[in-house]
């Protein structure tokens, strides 16, 4: 008679591998609690890399644009290099761009009214009659960045700036004052930190070459170019790069945002310290699983030995031991993922990393534990594979 598929997995007709794991349960608990910490050190990990990779295109997120002109010295926008406001110009001409709009960026300290601390942000400046943000929140708010001396903060900010979203609710203005010069808060975004600064601020232009009086409308720091419905991006950024002089760079929107990205990971250590972290969790992981199971198959090689001296193969006590491994990487898997929701929570409310629960994530840090523990299986099966029963027993 044709056995079914769990006959042919627990031949015992009893779960086997779970009652073998949990007769010891401190050896349980410790294999676990391994697979916990490498479940949530990866999963913490892989939330933290696309949270702060997603930080890094905020400013450009914001941004309404189809091509970026930038200086050919250009690193990321937190060291802006400038290049001639006629060059934006030029491009302007082209009967594909719709508009070409200057951008002015800096690291800037801000003073927190209360405290009278100074704390470095990141001001984005533009020309308030320009749309050059599709943000709707600080498009709404354009208005009111007309008078020179006035900005928009981030709400999103580290508290250290101060509590403007608080004072905000009780006064039209805050005053304060940012690299020694006046400055009144009339409004707020949301943009979060960054790699760059814990804080943002989005002013005019005229109040820029107040903060900065080194600076003019003659140079700017990023171009920002929206085109016509219907052109090709591409066509028109190689068109860009045989026009203008050698001392900028033309990037679409996803060449500029996939630049900025590998900035931060190929040349910084950021990439290269998460990496490494994931790949530490999965050792420590593995190793922690191999020998609880090698152990375990250890203890009771001369019941497996009684076992197949009556007719039970290898393959069955290979497939028992990767069940373990598979009860294993379950039952540590759940508490890692309670214990990441933790972390994230942490790293919102005290360092405002905007971690969030990725279903990508967990299906990928799941089949690496998953993986991560029957590799160790297997491994641990060797020496059942190579023992003889007659000279166990």
């Amino acid at each position: 008679m044709r056995r079914s598929l769990y006959e042919r997995l627990v031949p015992l007709g009893i779960p086997l591998a779970w009652l073998q794991l949990t007769a010891e349960r401190f050896r349980f608990a410790a294999a676990v609690a391994g697979i916990t910490f490498a479940v949530t050190l990866m999963l913490f990990e892989m939330g933290l890399h696309t949270a702060l990779f997603k930080q890094v295109l905020a400013p450009f997120n914001l941004l309404r644009s189809d091509i970026y002109i930038v200086s050919s010295q250009y690193e990321y926008i937190g060291v802006p290099r400038t290049f001639a406001t006629s060059t934006l110009w030029r491009a302007q001409a082209l009967p594909e761009v719709e508009a070409a709009y200057p951008l002015w960026v800096s690291p800037l300290p801000l003073k927190n009214p209360e405290t009278g601390k100074w704390r470095d942000l990141f001001v984005m400046a533009f020309e308030p009659h320009h749309r050059v943000f599709a943000d709707a929140g600080i498009d709404a708010q354009r208005n009111k960045l007309n008078s020179g001396d006035t900005a928009l903060m981030d709400e999103l900010a580290h508290p250290d700036f101060g509590r403007f979203a608080k004072l905000l609710q009780t006064q039209e203005r805050v005053h304060t004052e940012i690299n020694d010069t006046g400055l009144d808060i009339v409004g707020l975004c949301r943009i979060g930190t960054t790699f760059i600064a814990d804080g943002n601020l989005i002013t005019s232009c005229d109040a820029f070459f107040r903060m900065f009086p080194g600076r003019t409308a003659l140079e700017i720091m990023v171009g920002v170019i929206q085109l016509k419905p219907g052109s090709d991006a591409n066509a028109v950024a190689a068109h860009l790069r045989t026009m203008l002089p050698g001392d900028v760079s033309v990037h679409t929107a996803a060449e500029m945002l996939e630049q900025e990205k590998s900035y931060w990971a190929d040349r910084t250590p950021i990439g290269f310290v998460i990496t490494a972290s994931m790949i530490v969790a999965l050792i420590v992981g593995a190793v922690i699983v191999y020998l609880i199971l090698y152990t375990d198959v250890t203890d009771h090689l001369p019941e497996y030995a009684t076992l197949k001296s009556i007719g039970f193969s290898d393959g069955y006590f290979v497939r028992l031991v990767l069940q373990e491994s598979a009860i294993l990487s379950l039952a540590g898997f759940i508490p890692g993922v309670l214990f990441t929701l933790l972390l994230y929570h942490l790293a919102r409310t005290t360092a405002g990393i905007a971690v969030e629960v990725s279903w990508i994530n967990l299906a990928a840090v799941f089949f690496l534990a998953m993986a991560m523990c029957m590799v160790a299986g297997a491994l641990a099966t060797r020496k059942l594979r190579h023992a003889n029963p007659a000279d166990i027993v």
